[in-house]
């Protein structure tokens, strides 16, 4: 068996065809994976153009409104918090006033 360059260089050129021929094939076949990937489907088109009347009737919320939530009853706690501690300060006043009151009454009763 003799060495041909010629059929080398025609075996070469066909495999080189071949692997170009593939990666084209797979190339087109991702980019129109992709294309078929940013059209949006009838569902996701439906529940874009009426995602808040969905969440309204079904009483679902949002993350923004817990987000929302979540810093108003803060607040809301933040400002309860401060009246408790308030209310207690007078408690213990009134109960001071109190006993007092009840001692003067009990001189007043002659007890």
């Amino acid at each position: 068996m003799s060495f041909d360059w010629g059929t080398f260089w025609f075996v070469v050129i066909i495999g080189v065809l071949v692997l170009a021929f593939v990666l084209a094939l797979l190339w087109f076949i991702s980019l129109s994976k992709k294309r078929r990937k940013q059209v949006p489907s009838h569902i996701e088109l439906y529940f874009d153009s009426n995602f808040r009347k969905i969440m309204d009737e079904w009483d679902f919320t949002t993350r923004d409104r817990v987000k929302s939530f979540k810093k108003e009853i803060t607040k809301r706690l933040s400002v309860v918090d401060s009246d408790i501690s308030n209310l207690e300060k007078k408690k213990k006043d009134l109960e001071k006033r109190l006993t007092s009151v009840e001692k003067e009454m009990g001189k007043l009763e002659g007890v």
